[in-house]
């Protein structure tokens, strides 16, 4: 019997996702023991459904779910929540998991003030890139994930 394993990054360094990339031939004993079912390093597995067609971010159940990053975003946010409502136990990986890492370092500016940074440079062109719209809405943190879910396991 084997355990279910979802794992989901969401705003991170991808260190942890590279951790379990570089097990190489040992990721051939850990799959004796665990079935991944969603793991978006080592395979496809689109949120809306295969053919984009779904409606809400889908997530198979899990014994176990995986994160990796914070909370930066508004998809990150519906990541993490369905991550939670699909897995019995949560375990937070990573310190950008657990304290925000790397990528939390966002904190100290404005979104407007890192939008401006990013994408205001001058130019001609009409079509130039909006930030605002291709792009899930930013949050005004970046959050470690037990600010808005439950984690069962904290591993930095």
């Amino acid at each position: 019997m084997s355990v279910k394993v979802a794992s989901e990054w969401l705003n991170s360094c991808s260190g942890c996702e590279i951790s379990v990339v570089d097990l190489g031939e040992r990721l051939l004993d850990v799959l004796q023991v665990a079935e991944f079912v969603h793991i978006p390093a080592l395979m496809d597995h689109k949120y809306f459904g295969q053919l984009g067609d779904g409606h809400h971010v889908e997530i198979p159940e899990a014994d176990v779910g995986l994160i990796s990053g914070g909370i930066r975003n508004e998809e990150h946010l519906e990541v993490a929540k369905e991550m939670r409502a699909k897995c019995k136990v949560i375990v937070a990986l990573g310190t950008c998991a657990t304290h925000g890492g790397i990528p939390a370092l966002c904190n100290s500016y404005g979104n407007d003030e890192i939008l401006e940074r990013a994408f205001g440079t001058e130019t001609t062109d009409p079509n130039r890139f909006d930030p605002e719209k291709p792009l899930p809405r930013l949050l005004d943190a970046c959050y470690a994930l037990d600010e808005h879910i439950q984690v069962d396991l904290y591993m930095p």
